[in-house]
C-alpha cells in the first residue's frame, strides 16, 4: 500500500493514458472514419448533381420536347417488342409445333426447350432465345420452302443447324432443324396464353 500511495500519480497517469487510448480507438476513430465516409458520400452526391445541372443547362432549350421524344422512344420499342412473344412456355412450344406440323404438312417428334438470356437491353428488357430440334421429310423443293417459310414468318425464329438425310427409294429428304425461337421479356409486357380451342364434347363416337 506505502508504495501504490509513493506512485499515486504514475498509477494515475497511467489508467489516464489508457483511458485516452480506449476512447481514440472506440470513440474517436469510428467517428472520424464514419464522418470521412460521409464526406466521401456527399462529395460524390455533389459532383453528380453537378454533372446533371451541367447537362441540363445544356438541353435547357429542348427541355420541353423531352417528354413527347420519350414517349415516342418507348411507344417505338413497345412496337418492336411486340414482335416477340413474352415467355415461350411448354404450351407455346406445343403450339409452336402445332404449327410447324400444318406447315410442314408432317408429324414432328421434339423435346422442350428452355429459355437462355442472350442479351439485357438497355431498359432491362431481356432478349432470350429458345432451341428447339424438330424433325422433317420432304423433296428438295419442300427443304427450300420450309426454309423460306422459317426466314419469313412473323414468329422470328433462325435456323441455328440443320442435318439431311437422302431417301433414294422415295427420293426425300429427312433430318433435323435446330431452331432458335426469340422472345423477350420485359416488365412492360403481360404474357398472352395461347388461345386453344376447347374440344367439343357430347359425341357418341369420338372417331366420327
Amino acid at each position: 500500500m506505502k508504495s501504490i500511495a509513493n506512485y499515486w500519480r504514475v498509477t494515475l497517469s497511467v489508467l489516464m493514458l489508457v483511458a485516452a487510448v480506449l476512447i481514440l480507438l472506440l470513440g474517436y476513430m469510428p467517428a472520424k472514419q464514419q464522418a470521412e465516409a460521409k464526406q466521401q458520400e456527399l462529395e460524390t452526391m455533389m459532383s453528380t448533381l453537378q454533372m446533371t445541372i451541367a447537362q441540363d443547362r445544356r438541353y435547357a432549350d429542348i427541355q420541353d420536347q423531352l417528354p413527347a421524344a420519350t414517349d415516342a422512344v418507348t411507344a417505338s420499342r413497345m412496337a418492336l417488342y411486340d414482335k416477340f412473344p413474352q415467355e415461350l412456355k411448354e404450351e407455346d412450344q406445343l403450339m409452336y409445333v402445332v404449327y410447324l406440323e400444318r406447315l410442314f404438312g408432317t408429324e414432328i417428334s421434339f423435346s422442350f426447350g428452355t429459355v437462355s438470356i442472350l442479351q439485357v437491353l438497355s431498359d432491362g428488357a431481356g432478349l432470350g432465345g429458345l432451341t428447339l430440334t424438330v424433325n422433317y421429310s420432304t423433296d428438295y423443293q419442300g427443304f427450300k420452302q420450309m426454309i423460306h417459310y422459317l426466314a419469313t414468318d412473323s414468329r422470328i425464329t433462325s435456323v441455328q443447324s440443320a442435318t439431311m438425310n437422302y431417301n433414294e427409294e422415295q427420293n426425300l429428304a429427312e433430318g433435323q432443324l435446330t431452331l432458335l425461337c426469340y422472345l423477350i421479356d420485359s416488365d412492360l409486357r403481360d404474357y398472352t396464353p395461347p388461345n386453344v380451342k376447347n374440344p367439343g364434347t357430347g359425341k357418341v363416337n369420338i372417331f366420327d
